[in-house]
C-alpha cells in the first residue's frame, strides 16, 4: 500500500535523526485512523515509543485533551509494566526527569496525572505569580524536555500520533510545533509526529494550518498523505478476501456495493454487515461458500450517504439502547468504564447494559475498559438525532449532576467534563437564577485549573463562559466572583493576543471597581497589553498615572536621584542587602511591577529617563523589602553604573543581584538577571567564561517560558561566541539554530538584531549555501522589512552599520569603510543606559578604523577619535587585562603608526600579538599579525612583513575565516609574487608603554 510505504519512509528518516511530520487526510470513513493505529503497531514492534491520543469535538473544553491523554496513557503503561522502584523503567524515568528538570517537573504532573505517581511524593508544588504567556511557553519547553528524557533514557525514537486533528485545540498544536522545532534543533533527538484529519476541515484559521506553515519555514520534514475513497477494484479485493472467494466470483457483488456506497470504506463495511443480518448475504452449508441474492441487493433502497444509513440502523434499536447511546454521544466518541460508573451514579440510571447491546450490534466497540463508538460518524449521527434544545437541556442536566460529584470527589477530570457539559447547555437553558452564579463559579474554578495546566486558550474559554452566565446586577450581588472572572479573563486574553478583549474587560472593571486597589491587577494586564501591541505612549501614561496614585513619582533630576540612591545603598553592606526583609505587601509588589513595565516603555520612548525607573525600583526595594524584581533592579543599576564608567562598582551590584535572585528563588527573573549581568561581567571576568553564563541564562528563560528574555540570551550568546574567537563554523551552526528558534517564536525584533552579525559570520567564512530561510528569504539577503525597521529603530541601525563597517575593514575596502564610518559616527553616540559586551568591540574596531582613515587623509579629526578610543579601552583594560590588554596594545600600535614612531609601533604590535595569543583570542591574534604586516610593508620593511602576513593567514584559518584567509593570500601574491614562504617565526617582545604625548607634540 503506497500510503503505508510513505509513512514508513518518513519514520525511517526521523529515526536517522531530526524530526518529521506526516498528516493523513481523507473523507470520513476512508480509513485514516486505521492506518494510523496499524502504523503504531509497526513503531512498537521496532522498539520505538508510541504516544497516541484522539481529539473530540465535545471534549474541547478539556485542557490539552488528546495531547495530555497521549502522555498520560504512556506513563500509565509504564506503571503497569513494573513497580516504581529505582531500578524499574518508571524509576529510571523518574530519576532522569528529576535530574533534567528539577522541581519544575511538578508543572508536568498537572497535565500528566500518572507522572505524579511515577515521581512519588518527593514532587512538591511550586507557587509562582507569573505572567500567563511565560507559563504557557514554560510548559511547551517542559514537554520538549520530557520527550528528550524518555527518548534518551530508553534509547528509542518517540512517535506522537494524534487523531481527528480537525477538533484540535490551539494550545495542543502549538505544543506539537515546539516539539517538532526542538527536535529539529537538537540534531540528535528523534521525534516523529503523525496526525489524521478529515479532508476539507482544516481552514485558513485552523491551528493545524499554522503548524504546517511553520514547518515549511523550518528544517522539519513534512509529508502529506491523502486517502481517497476505494475504487471498484479495491472493493472487489476486500470483498473477495472477506468472503474467501476468487475475485472473479465476487466481481458482480462488489460492483453493486461500489455503486451504492461510492467506495466509502465505513459505508461498505456496514452495508455488508446489514446484508448479512437481512439474509441477503449468507453462508451456504451445502455449497460450503458464501452466496447472495443479487436481484434483491440491487433493488434494495439505500440512503444517500452513510449518515442516513447509520441513522436508520440506530432507530431500529430498542428505545433504552437508543437513549443510552444518546447519553454517551453527548460526551464524545468514547468514555472509559470508570466514567460510565460515575455518570450512572450522577444520573441514577444504569446505561452499561444498553451499551453492551450496542456493542453486540457493532455500533460500539469495547476495548479494555473503554466504550468507543465504532466510528466517529456513528457518534455524530447519534448526537444529531436529538433536537437542538433537547440536546442543550441534556447537556445542562448532565453537567449539574456531575458538578456536585466533582465537588464531593475533588476530581479535576470530572470538573472539566461537568463544566464543559454546562457550557454546551448554555445560559439560555437556565431557569433558576441561582444556578447561573453557580455555573459561573464552576467556570472560574475550571478556568483556574486550566491556567495551572498552562492551557490559556481553554482557560479563556472557561472565563468567557463564566461571564456569559452572570446575570444582570451581578456586580452588586456577586462582586468578588465577577472581579476575579474579569481579571483572569483579561490575563488569559493577553496570553492569546486578544488585546481588544483585554481593553473591553479593563473598561468594565474600571467603571464598577470599589477601590483603586481593586483595579490594580487588571490595569497591570492592560498596560502589558498596550506594550505588547506597541502602544508605548499610552502604556507609559497609564503606568505613570498608577505609580503616582501609589506614591511613586518619576520626576526630578537624574543626577540627584543617582546620588540619593548611592547614599541609601552605602548604608548597607553586601550581606545586609541580601538579608533585607522580603516584600510581601500586594500593593507594593504591584508598584514594582508597574515600575518594571514603565522602565520598558521609557527604554523605547525616552531612553535618557529610563534610569529613573531603575533607581526608583532600587530605592523602593530598600524601603519596602526585596522581591524578584529587586534583583532585576539591582542588575540594571549595576549595568547603568558600568555604562557611566564605574565598572568595579557596577560589577559589585551585579554579583549582589545574582545572589539575591538565587536566594529568593526568583526563577522568573533569573534569565534577565544573568543576561544583563553577563554583559557587565564581560568587562571584568574572562570573556570565555561569560559565554557559559549566557548559556545558563538561556536555559532559565526557556524553563520558565520567558521567551523574550530567552531570545535576548540567544542573541547575546552569539555575540559573545563571535567575539571570543570561537570557530566560525560552530558560530554559524549556533546562529542557524537560533534563527530557526526565533522564527518559531515569531520574535521579529531579535531576528533582525541577529541577522547583521550572521551575515558578518558568512562573509568571513565565504561560499556558504546552507543558510536558513527566515522572513521569507535566505538569511544572507537583506530584506525590505529590515530596511524599514532600521528607519524607526536606531539601535538596530547602529548594529547594521557596525557590522558592515567591520566587514569592510576586515577585507580592507577603504573607500567603503570611510563612507560607512561617516554615517556610523552620526549614530554612534546614541544614549544607552545598560552596558553590552559589543560596546567594547565598537570602541576597539572604531578606533582601528579611525587611525586607518587618519593615516590616509592626515585629518586630525579621525586621529582624535582614535585617541578617545584608546582612553576608553585603557579604562576597560584597568578592569580586565585578560579581555582588553591586547586590544589596547593594538590601538596604541596603530596610534604609533600614525605618529611614525616606528620602534614603539613594532613593540606594541608584537605585544598585542602575544597578549591575544595568551588570552586565547585567535581572531584578534590574526588581526594583530595582519596589521603588523601592513605596518611593516608601508614602513619599507617588506622582508619583515611577510612572516606577519603568513602567521595572520594561519590564524584566520584556525578561526575558520576562510574567505578572509583567501583574501589575504591574494593580497600577499600581489605584494610578494610567488616567492612566499611558510616560515612564520617572528621575534616578539613585550614593550613598555610608549610616551606618545611627547611624540605627538613633536
Amino acid at each position: 500500500m503506497q500510503s503505508y510505504r510513505q509513512l514508513r519512509d518518513a519514520y525511517r528518516r526521523s529515526v536517522s535523526g531530526g524530526s518529521e511530520l506526516v498528516i493523513i487526510s481523507g473523507a470520513s470513513g476512508s480509513g485514516k485512523s486505521l492506518l494510523g493505529y496499524e502504523f503504531g503497531k509497526h513503531v512498537s514492534a521496532g522498539g520505538g515509543i508510541i504516544l497516541s491520543g484522539k481529539f473530540d469535538q465535545l471534549q474541547q473544553g478539556t485542557p490539552f485533551s488528546a495531547l495530555a491523554s497521549a502522555f498520560n496513557v504512556y506513563c500509565g503503561t509504564l506503571l503497569l509494566l513494573e513497580n516504581s522502584d529505582p531500578s524499574s523503567i518508571a524509576g529510571v524515568l523518574a530519576s532522569n526527569l528529576r535530574s533534567s528538570l528539577g522541581r519544575d517537573v511538578h508543572h508536568l504532573t498537572k497535565l500528566i496525572p500518572n507522572l505524579a505517581i511515577i515521581l512519588g511524593p518527593a514532587t512538591s508544588p511550586i507557587n509562582r505569580n507569573e505572567d500567563c504567556d511565560n507559563a504557557q511557553k514554560r510548559l511547551q519547553y517542559l514537554l520538549c524536555q520530557f520527550v528528550d528524557v524518555i527518548s534518551s533514557a530508553f534509547s528509542a525514537p518517540v512517535t506522537l500520533f494524534l487523531d481527528d486533528l480537525q477538533w484540535a485545540d490551539a494550545a495542543s498544536i502549538e505544543a506539537v510545533n515546539h516539539l517538532l522545532t526542538a527536535a529539529s534543533l537538537a540534531h540528535d533527538e528523534r521525534f516523529f509526529f503523525l496526525g489524521c484529519c478529515r479532508k476539507g476541515e482544516i481552514n485558513e484559521g485552523h491551528p493545524v494550518r499554522k503548524l504546517l506553515q511553520n514547518v515549511e519555514r523550518s528544517s522539519v520534514g513534512c509529508t502529506n498523505i491523502k486517502l481517497d475513497l476505494m475504487d471498484e477494484h479495491t472493493i472487489n479485493t476486500m470483498v473477495s478476501e472477506t468472503l474467501s472467494l476468487l475475485p472473479r466470483l465476487t466481481r458482480s457483488l462488489s460492483s453493486v456495493i461500489y455503486h451504492k456506497t461510492q467506495g466509502n470504506p465505513l459505508f461498505v463495511s456496514h452495508l455488508m454487515l446489514s446484508l448479512s443480518k437481512e439474509g441477503l448475504l449468507r453462508p451456504s452449508l451445502s455449497r460450503r461458500r458464501w452466496e447472495w441474492e443479487m436481484k434483491k441487493i440491487e433493488d434494495r433502497e439505500m440512503p444517500d450517504d452513510v449518515a442516513m444509513f447509520l441513522n436508520k440502523s440506530i432507530r431500529e434499536l430498542p428505545d433504552g439502547v437508543q437513549s443510552s447511546l444518546c447519553i454517551l454521544s453527548c460526551f464524545g466518541a468514547s468514555a472509559n468504564v470508570s466514567f460510565i460508573e460515575t455518570l450512572e451514579r450522577a444520573l441514577q440510571k444504569n446505561i452499561r447494559d444498553d451499551l453492551d447491546v450496542a456493542v453486540a450490534k457493532g455500533l460500539l466497540d469495547k476495548i479494555g475498559v473503554e466504550y468507543r463508538f465504532s466510528h466517529d460518524r456513528i457518534q455524530e449521527v447519534t448526537y444529531n438525532m436529538m433536537e437542538d434544545r433537547v440536546r442543550r437541556l441534556f447537556h445542562f442536566t448532565y453537567g449539574l449532576s456531575l458538578a456536585s460529584l466533582s465537588v464531593e470527589e475533588e476530581c479535576d477530570g470530572i470538573l472539566f467534563v461537568a463544566v464543559n457539559q454546562l457550557n454546551l447547555g448554555g445560559p439560555a437553558i437556565v431557569q433558576d437564577p441561582s444556578q447561573s452564579f453557580t455555573v459561573a463559579g464552576m467556570n472560574l474554578r475550571a478556568g483556574k485549573k486550566a491556567m495551572g495546566m498552562s492551557d490559556f486558550k481553554t482557560a479563556l474559554s472557561y472565563m468567557n463562559h463564566g461571564i456569559s452566565f452572570l446575570r444582570e446586577h451581578h456586580w452588586g450581588e456577586h462582586y468578588d466572583l465577577s472581579l476575579e472572572l474579569f481579571e483572569l479573563a483579561a490575563k488569559c486574553a493577553l496570553s492569546n493576543g486578544d488585546h481588544k478583549r483585554v481593553s473591553l474587560l479593563f473598561e468594565q472593571v474600571s467603571e464598577v471597581a470599589h477601590s483603586f486597589e481593586d483595579k490594580l491587577e487588571i490595569t497591570y494586564t492592560y498596560v502589558r497589553s498596550l506594550l505588547t501591541s506597541s502602544c508605548l505612549g499610552e502604556a507609559l501614561t497609564k503606568g505613570l498615572y498608577v505609580l503616582n496614585e501609589l506614591g511613586v513619582v518619576l520626576s526630578g533630576d537624574l543626577d540627584a536621584l543617582l546620588v540619593e540612591t548611592k547614599s541609601m545603598l552605602a548604608e548597607h553592606s553586601d550581606e545586609q542587602l541580601l538579608s533585607l526583609p522580603v516584600m510581601t505587601d500586594r500593593t507594593k509588589l504591584m508598584a514594582m511591577k508597574f515600575l518594571s513595565r514603565t522602565q520598558t516603555c521609557l527604554l523605547h520612548t525616552n531612553p535618557k529617563s529610563q534610569p529613573k525607573a531603575t533607581l526608583h525600583m532600587v530605592q523602593y526595594s530598600l524601603q519596602h523589602g526585596m522581591s524578584g524584581l529587586s534583583s532585576f533592579a539591582l542588575i540594571l543599576y549595576g549595568s547603568f553604573l558600568a555604562c557611566l564608567g564605574d565598572i568595579p562598582t557596577g560589577y559589585r551590584y551585579v554579583k549582589i543581584a545574582i545572589k539575591l535572585a538565587q536566594k529568593l528563588n526568583a526563577m522568573n527573573n533569573m534569565c534577565e538577571v544573568l543576561t544583563v549581568g553577563s554583559q557587565v561581567m564581560g568587562y571584568v571576568e574572562p570573556l570565555q567564561s561569560v559565554n557559559e553564563l549566557i548559556v545558563r541564562s538561556l536555559e532559565y528563560g526557556l524553563a520558565v517560558g520567558s521567551i523574550g528574555n530567552a531570545m535576548l540570551s540567544c542573541s547575546m550568546n552569539i555575540v559573545c561566541a563571535f567575539w571570543t574567537g570561537k570557530h566560525l563554523s560552530l558560530v554559524k551552526s549556533t546562529v542557524d539554530d537560533t534563527l530557526r528558534l526565533m522564527s518559531s517564536h515569531s520574535t521579529l525584533v531579535w531576528i533582525l538584531q541577529t541577522l547583521p552579525l550572521y551575515r558578518t559570520v558568512l562573509a568571513m567564512i565565504g561560499n556558504v549555501d546552507d543558510v536558513p530561510i527566515i522572513l521569507g528569504s535566505r538569511s544572507d539577503i537583506e530584506t525590505e522589512k529590515e530596511r524599514k525597521m532600521c528607519e524607526t529603530n536606531l539601535h538596530l541601525l547602529k548594529v547594521v552599520h557596525f557590522n558592515k563597517l567591520y566587514v569592510g575593514f576586515m577585507f580592507r575596502r577603504y573607500d567603503e569603510v570611510k563612507q560607512l564610518a561617516v554615517a556610523y559616527d552620526a549614530i554612534a553616540s546614541l544614549p544607552f543606559n545598560t552596558i553590552l559586551i559589543s560596546h567594547s568591540m565598537h570602541v576597539f574596531y572604531g578606533g582601528l578604523i579611525n587611525f586607518w582613515i587618519a593615516r590616509k587623509t592626515m585629518d586630525v579629526i579621525w586621529f582624535d577619535r582614535g585617541e578617545r578610543a584608546i582612553e576608553k579601552m585603557r579604562s576597560y583594560a584597568d578592569c580586565s587585562t585578560w579581555n582588553f590588554q591586547n586590544k589596547l596594545l593594538l590601538l596604541q600600535a596603530e596610534q604609533c603608526f600614525y605618529l611614525e614612531d616606528i620602534e614603539s609601533a613594532k613593540r606594541c604590535y608584537d605585544a598585542a600579538i602575544l597578549s591575544a595569543k595568551e588570552h586565547k583570542f585567535v581572531h584578534e591574534e590574526a588581526l594583530a599579525c595582519e596589521l603588523a604586516g601592513h605596518f611593516m610593508l608601508e614602513s619599507g620593511e617588506g622582508h619583515a612583513a611577510l612572516p606577519y602576513f603568513l602567521l595572520a593567514q594561519k590564524k584566520y584559518h584556525e578561526w575558520g575565516a576562510y574567505a578572509k584567509e583567501e583574501s589575504l593570500e591574494k593580497y600577499m601574491k600581489e605584494q610578494f609574487g610567488t616567492e612566499t614562504t611558510t616560515e612564520t617565526n617572528i621575534g616578539l617582545n613585550i614593550p613598555a608603554e610608549p610616551d606618545l604625548r611627547k611624540r605627538r607634540a613633536s
